[in-house]
C-alpha cells in the first residue's frame, strides 16, 4: 500500500502542468456599486483638477481688463432732465380719414427719444457749438476730411462729415424714467465743461425744433385749408345751382314749416300735404259710411218701427205717448160704452190717426236713413278717387324727388364743409402766433465733478467675476468634452470593471538630487538611470521601495494575490488599449513586486513588433520567444536571461517575425506555458496593444487571467470598452484593470486623502 501511494517526480509534473485546468478560463463577473448622486464635491474636484483652466483664464481677463482700464482716458458725462408731455393737436375739428392712424402715448414717447438721436438735432447742435472746429470730435485734419469729401462726396451732408454727425449721436445717450414723461439727456465727453454745454445745448436746440415744427405744421395746415376753403365754395355753389335747377324742372316745391323748440326747422312738399289731407278726409267718409250702413242695414232687416233709430226719435217718442193715452182711455170708456157709442168711435178714429202718422213717420225715417247711407257712399267714393289720384302724383314726385334728395344731401355736406374748414382756419390763424411747446426743461445739467468712465473698481471686479466665472465654465466644458479614462471611478462606472490599484504620474527629479541618491543607495542602482530623474520608472519598484510608484505596485500585487478564489493567478498577461499606456512599465513593476515574497517570477516579452525588455534589462536578445515559437530553438537555459534583479528571470522577444500573431497562436506556447509553470510561482506576458492587432487575444486564452492597463487622461472610455469586448469575446478572464499615471488631482477626496496622509506620515517617520 505504501508503494501504491508513492509517486515519482514525472507524474509530479504532470500534476503541476495540470493545475492551470484546475482554474477554468472565463470572463470575470464584476457588479459595480450603485452610482452616487452628484454632489457638491464632484463640481469642486473638477475645478481642483482644471484649476491651470481656471487660473489662465481668470489671470488674462483680469491682466488685460486692467491695464485697458488704466489706459483709457477718463470721460466725463453730464445730464439733464427734460419733460416731455404728449401734445394733442388737431388740425381738424371733426373725425377725418387719419384718425385711426393718431399714435398713443408711448408711441409718441418713443418718436421723441428717436428725435433726440436724430441726425437734424445733431447738425444743430453741431453747427451751434462749432463742434466741427474741436479736435475732440473731429476725429480728423480738415486735410483728410477734404480727401474724403473728395473720394466719397456722400461722406459729407450739409457742410458737416457724416462720421462726425455719427460719432456725436454716439455720446447721446436717453434715459426715460419709468412711469412718468421725465426723460435723462446725457452726454459724454473728455471736457467736463464741453459735457454740460453740449448736453444743455442739445435741450434747447430739441425744444427750439418742436415749436419749429409745430410752426411749420400749421403753416402748412393754412395753406392746406386756404385751398380746401376755395374748392369747398367752388362745390356748394355748384351743388345748390344743380339742386335749383333740378326743382324748377320738376316742379318740386317744398314749404317751410315752423321752428320747433330744438331750433330745427324743415321743408314739406304741396303733393304731399294735400295726399295728407285727403287722406284724413277719407278715413273720416269711411267711418261715416259704415256707421250710415250699419244704421240702414239695421232698418232693413226688421221692423221699422222697433229699431232703436225710430224708437229713438222724439216725435215717435210723443206719438206713442199719446197712442198709449188714447188706448187707455179707450179701454176704460170700453166698460161703460159700446164700440158704436160715437165717443168710442171718436176715440177709435184718433187712435188710428196716431197709427198711421208713426207708420209715416217711420217711413220718412227709413229713408232718410238710406239716403244718408247713400249720400255717405258717393262722399266716400269721391273722395277715394281723389285720393288714388294724389297718391298718384306724389308717387311720381317721390320718383322725381331722388336726385332732389341727393342733390339736397351733397349741398348741405358741401355746407357743413365749409363751414367747418372756415371755422378751423380762423382758428389756425390764431394757434400760429403762438410759441408755446410741450416740452420743458426741469434741471440743466451741471459740469460733472468726477469722470464717469473708466470705473476702475468696477470694471477690475467685473473682470474678476467674469475671469472666474469664464475659467470655471471653460473647467467644465473641457471636462465635458473629455472623454478619457481618469478615476477608479471611471473604471468601474464606464468600464463595469474592478480597479487593480492606481499608479501616481512620476515626477522628475533634479540632476543633483539624483547625484547625491545614486552616491547614497551604490553603484548597482544607479545603472540605467536617466539624467533628470530620481530613478527609472522601470525599476523603480526594485530601485525605491518606499516611493508612491513602488507603493502602489504592491498594492497592486495584493489585489492580484487575493483576485481569484483558492489559489491566485499563476499565469497573468499585461495589456492595455494602445500603445504608450504603460503595460512594459507595469509589467516589469509587477513582477518586480510579486518577487518581494521569496517568489520567482519570470517576464515574458510577447511583443514581437515593438519589443523593449531586452533594452531595459540590457540583455542580449538574438534567441528569445520567436526563436521558441518557431522551432528554431528549444527549451534551454539560453532562451531564459537572468536579470540583476533576485527571483526575476526574463524571456525577450527575440528576432521580429512577420507573423507574430500565428506564432502566438501556435501549440508551442502552450508548450513553453507549460515547462514554465512548476519553475515559477508567476508567469508574467506582456503583450503588444489590443485594438488594431491580434496577438494579445490570442495570448489571453492562455492565462489564468489578464491585467488590462489604462493611462489616465490619454485612453479614451471607448477604446478602453473595446479593449474589454476584445477580451471577452475570447472568454479571457480580466482581473482587473491598472490606472496608469495618475494626477493626485484627478483623485477624489478618498484617494488624495489617503496617498496624502500615508505619504506624508511616512516620510514624516522616515526623517
Amino acid at each position: 500500500m505504501a508503494e501504491d501511494n508513492v509517486t515519482t517526480p514525472e507524474e509530479n509534473r504532470n500534476r503541476e502542468l495540470d493545475k492551470p485546468r484546475e482554474y477554468p478560463l472565463g470572463p470575470a463577473a464584476y457588479y459595480p456599486a450603485p452610482e452616487d448622486e452628484i454632489h457638491l464635491r464632484d463640481y469642486l474636484q473638477i475645478i481642483l483638477r482644471r484649476k491651470w483652466i481656471v487660473i489662465t483664464v481668470l489671470v488674462t481677463v483680469l491682466t488685460t481688463v486692467t491695464i485697458g482700464t488704466f489706459m483709457m482716458k477718463p470721460q466725463y458725462r453730464a445730464t439733464t432732465m427734460i419733460k416731455i408731455e404728449m401734445d394733442k393737436v388737431n388740425i381738424l375739428s371733426f373725425n377725418d380719414v387719419y384718425q385711426a392712424q393718431m399714435t398713443s402715448e408711448d408711441s409718441f414717447q418713443q418718436t421723441q427719444f428717436k428725435v433726440l438721436k436724430s441726425r437734424n438735432l445733431a447738425k444743430r447742435v453741431i453747427r451751434k457749438m462749432k463742434l466741427d472746429a474741436s479736435p475732440e470730435f473731429s476725429g480728423q485734419k480738415r486735410e483728410a476730411r477734404q480727401a474724403a469729401f473728395l473720394k466719397k462726396p456722400d461722406a459729407v451732408d450739409e457742410g458737416i462729415d457724416s462720421s462726425l454727425v455719427d460719432g456725436f449721436i454716439g455720446r447721446v445717450e436717453v434715459t426715460p424714467q419709468p412711469r412718468s414723461s421725465l426723460v435723462n439727456v446725457s452726454f459724454t465727453s473728455y471736457d467736463p465743461d464741453m459735457a454740460a454745454n453740449v448736453v444743455n445745448a442739445l435741450a434747447k436746440s430739441y425744444i427750439d425744433l418742436n415749436i419749429e415744427s409745430k410752426y411749420e405744421a400749421t403753416q402748412q395746415a393754412r395753406e392746406w385749408l386756404e385751398r380746401q376753403l376755395e374748392a369747398m365754395k367752388a362745390k356748394v355753389e355748384q351743388a345748390e345751382e344743380k339742386l335749383n335747377q333740378y326743382a324748377g324742372k320738376n316742379e318740386i316745391i317744398f314749404l317751410e314749416t315752423k321752428v320747433d323748440d330744438d331750433g330745427k326747422g324743415g321743408s314739406e312738399n304741396l303733393v304731399t300735404k294735400k295726399l295728407a289731407s285727403l287722406s284724413t278726409e277719407l278715413i273720416a267718409a269711411t267711418s261715416e259710411r259704415i256707421q250710415k250702413e250699419a244704421l240702414y242695414n239695421e232698418l232693413k232687416a226688421g221692423d221699422a218701427e222697433s229699431s232703436s233709430l225710430v224708437m229713438n226719435s222724439p216725435l215717435m217718442q210723443t206719438l206713442r205717448k199719446d197712442a198709449a193715452a188714447l188706448e187707455s182711455e179707450y179701454n176704460q170708456n170700453l166698460k161703460i160704452y159700446k164700440p158704436d157709442y160715437p165717443k168710442m168711435v171718436k176715440l177709435k178714429e184718433l187712435i188710428d190717426q196716431i197709427n198711421k202718422r208713426m207708420a209715416t213717420e217711420a217711413k220718412k225715417i227709413v229713408n232718410s236713413t238710406r239716403k244718408d247711407f247713400e249720400a255717405a257712399v258717393k262722399k266716400e267714393g269721391y273722395l277715394k278717387a281723389a285720393f288714388d289720384k294724389q297718391k298718384q302724383e306724389a308717387l311720381e314726385l317721390n320718383n322725381r324727388a331722388v336726385q332732389y334728395l341727393i342733390l339736397k344731401r351733397e349741398a348741405d355736406t358741401n355746407k357743413e364743409l365749409y363751414n367747418g374748414l372756415l371755422q378751423r382756419l380762423k382758428e389756425t390763424g390764431i394757434s400760429a402766433t403762438l410759441n408755446s411747446s410741450n416740452i420743458q426743461i426741469l434741471d440743466k445739467a451741471e459740469v460733472p465733478k468726477g469722470p464717469f468712465k473708466p470705473n476702475r473698481k468696477r470694471n477690475i471686479l467685473l473682470a474678476l467675476i467674469v475671469g472666474l466665472f469664464g475659467g470655471v465654465g471653460l473647467a467644465f466644458f473641457t471636462e465635458y468634452i473629455d472623454n478619457t479614462i481618469k478615476t477608479p471611478e471611471d473604471i468601474e462606472k464606464r468600464m463595469f470593471m474592478p480597479s487593480l490599484g492606481i499608479v501616481p504620474l512620476y515626477a522628475a527629479a533634479p540632476a543633483a538630487k539624483a547625484a547625491r541618491d545614486r552616491k547614497k543607495n551604490g553603484p548597482r542602482k544607479a545603472i540605467a538611470r536617466p539624467a533628470g530623474r530620481l530613478f527609472p520608472v522601470e525599476y523603480i519598484s526594485h530601485l525605491d521601495s518606499k516611493s508612491q510608484l513602488s507603493e502602489a505596485y504592491s498594492s497592486i500585487r495584493t489585489f492580484l494575490l487575493f483576485s481569484s478564489a483558492g489559489k491566485p493567478p499563476k499565469v497573468m498577461m499585461v495589456t492595455s488599449p494602445r500603445r504608450e499606456e504603460g503595460k512594459t512599465t507595469t509589467s516589469i513593476n509587477t513582477a518586480v513586486s510579486l518577487t518581494k515574497s521569496d517568489a520567482k517570477a519570470v517576464l515574458i516579452d510577447a511583443d514581437m513588433r515593438r519589443p523593449r525588455l531586452h533594452k531595459i534589462f540590457k540583455v542580449s536578445n538574438g534567441n528569445g520567444l520567436s526563436s521558441f515559437l518557431s522551432g528554431n530553438i528549444e527549451f534551454d537555459d539560453d532562451l531564459i536571461k537572468h536579470t540583476d534583479i533576485p527571483n526575476l528571470d526574463v524571456i525577450t522577444s527575440g528576432p521580429l517575425p512577420p507573423n507574430p500573431a500565428e506564432l502566438l497562436s501556435s501549440y508551442r506556447l502552450r508548450e513553453l506555458i507549460d515547462v514554465l509553470y512548476p519553475l515559477y510561482s508567476f508567469i508574467i506576458i506582456d503583450t503588444p496593444p489590443l485594438l488594431g492587432l491580434a496577438d494579445a487575444a490570442i495570448a489571453s486564452t492562455l492565462t489564468d487571467g489578464v491585467i488590462l492597463v489604462v493611462k489616465s487622461g490619454s485612453t479614451p472610455r471607448d477604446a478602453a470598452v473595446q479593449a474589454k469586448k476584445v477580451l471577452e469575446s475570447v472568454n479571457a478572464k480580466v482581473l482587473g484593470v491598472v490606472l496608469n499615471a495618475i494626477n493626485e488631482n484627478n483623485l477624489r477626496y478618498g484617494y488624495s486623502s489617503y496617498y496624502q496622509y500615508y505619504y506624508q506620515n511616512y516620510t514624516s517617520d522616515e526623517k
